[in-house]
């Protein structure tokens, strides 16, 4: 092996390193915010998570966004943190941690389709399959409900995934100027302000002061480690890796949350929820 490529090797293993980082952070979201329901409003929860992001974010921002730019990339955000992300929190609310994870991560297909239908992107015939697909499995999955889930909480699920996958499609124009990183600081920074200008008129500002120390940390984690540094991560690892590659961590995300889950909350797993799992993991991978 010569110098020149222990340096490309060196960089790939890190690569892998953010990656595996990234996508232990985002299967902990919906499991480590159970204990915190009917303790800390959702609402409120997702508000500071990007709050804390977005500010943490922003220092590694190194472009200036055009003033024209703004207004958009805040709006798009807001579909996400305001739309997206509280209907996650929701869904582990009113569901299960896994279920929430599994469903939210089948938002690959939601993109795949809406980039069909709104930029115009043709696929070859194995990508629509899997779009379908993995609508079978979503609903083969939903068939599978257990104790701790409800039809609320499922709706919830979709509407994290779907939303999220518009808000993916929406922000491509933004995201093929800017870097990512900038994007997704100033998206989530400038929506958070608005997401609490919002709790503040309608009166559902609720800070949580009785909440625990522990509580309190697993909100910053929230926070500063899975929406700030793991979206770093994320973005470290696509520079060397490309986009197709370190989106799979999207795959692997339904798995490792269910693990957690079982391990830590003592969840259970139906038949139709495996079987439906196993069908949108095989339509995410075509």
């Amino acid at each position: 092996m010569t110098n020149e490529n222990k340096p490309t090797n060196r960089k790939m293993v890190f690569a892998y390193l953010f990656l595996l980082f990234t996508l232990l952070a985002f299967s902990s979201i919906e499991v480590i915010s159970k204990p915190l329901m009917g303790k800390v409003d959702p609402f409120f929860m997702t508000a500071f998570r990007f709050l804390i992001g977005g500010l943490f974010l922003m220092v590694f921002v190194k472009q200036d966004v055009e003033l024209s730019d703004l207004l958009p990339i805040t709006l798009v955000g807001t579909l996400n943190s305001v739309v997206s992300m509280t209907s996650l929190q929701l869904a582990v609310k009113y569901s299960n941690a896994s279920t929430a994870a599994t469903l939210v991560a089948s938002n690959p297909i939601f993109v795949s389709l809406f980039a069909a239908i709104m930029l115009n992107e043709k696929y070859r015939l194995r990508k629509y399959v899997g779009i379908g697909l993995g609508f079978v499995g979503i609903i083969v999955f939903s068939l599978g409900k257990i104790s701790g889930d409800s039809w609320t909480g499922i709706f919830f699920g979709v509407l994290a995934a779907l939303t999220f996958g518009l808000y993916t499609v929406l922000m491509r124009k933004y995201t093929k100027k800017y870097s990512p990183v900038l994007v997704t600081a100033y998206s989530s920074l400038c929506s958070s302000l608005i997401y609490v200008a919002l709790l503040v008129m309608f009166g559902r500002f609720e800070v949580p002061v009785r909440l625990s120390f522990s509580g309190w940390l697993i909100l910053i984690y929230l926070g500063l480690i899975v929406t700030g540094v793991a979206y770093l991560t994320y973005f470290k690892a696509m520079e060397t890796l490309g986009a197709t590659q370190s989106s799979k961590v999207f795959f692997l995300k339904p798995i490792v949350a269910t693990i957690f889950a079982m391990v830590l909350l003592g969840e259970s797993l139906s038949v139709f929820k495996i079987i439906g799992m196993i069908i949108v993991f095989i339509s995410l991978s075509l």
